[in-house]
């Protein structure tokens, strides 16, 4: 008989602490999507052109040669010259960061990092050169209804070199046009803009 009771009681008490619990779950729940469908926590992942930040480097690279070897030509009469580089193996700024969606408003705002590859080649050696990126990526949403969601983005962050005493580098990224189309849960994302991501962003936006 007591053995009955003490599972009774803890049949209870488990009813007991579900049914205190469930307006917790439920607010965690409605917590996960906004009023507009929109993600409050979410997943970015996504690939950019770099094309900006691969012709600046390109221009960069040859007038700096260029300049050198005209210096020293005309310090040694001509008789030195300077093999210049070329910009090969360059790859898209691949990039991922959360993104926290101020439930029912305009705004999102996260932490994003990136990684970014090319190589400079001469007759005699090929050189890897590898760039690290964290910003922060804001966006506000012009039309935040329906299956298609735009809005436009900055980001604001620092970039480094991966080599010994490289100095962080100021960056910035305006995409004045961004897609987000699918569902609450994945969608598919593209950005339209200038700066050191490039030109075009593409990739996919996951709901946590």
């Amino acid at each position: 008989m007591i053995s009955a009771v003490f599972v009774l009681f803890l049949g209870m008490k488990k009813t007991i602490l579900a049914f205190l619990l469930l307006p917790c779950t439920v607010a965690m729940q409605a917590q996960t999507v906004d009023s507009y469908g929109i993600p409050v926590h979410s997943l970015n992942v996504q690939a950019s052109d770099a094309l900006v930040p691969t012709v600046a480097t390109s221009l960069v690279v040859v007038l700096g040669y260029a300049l050198g070897a005209g210096i020293a030509a005309a310090l040694t009469n001509g008789n030195a010259t300077i093999d210049s580089p070329q910009l090969k193996g360059w790859t898209p700024l691949l990039s991922a960061g959360y993104e926290y969606h101020f439930p029912d408003t305009r705004w999102s705002l996260g932490p994003e990092l990136g990684y970014w590859h090319y190589g400079l080649e001469t007759s005699e050696s090929y050189q890897h050169i590898h760039f690290l990126t964290l910003a922060a990526n804001g966006k506000l949403y012009y039309k935040r209804a329906g299956i298609c969601k735009l809005y436009g983005g900055l980001n604001l962050g620092v970039g480094l070199l991966a080599s010994d005493g490289a100095s962080p580098l100021p960056l910035v990224q305006i995409n004045p046009i961004g897609m987000r189309l699918g569902s609450e849960k994945a969608a598919f994302v593209a950005e339209l803009g200038i700066g050191y991501r490039g030109i075009l962003q593409l990739g996919m936006n996951i709901g946590l």
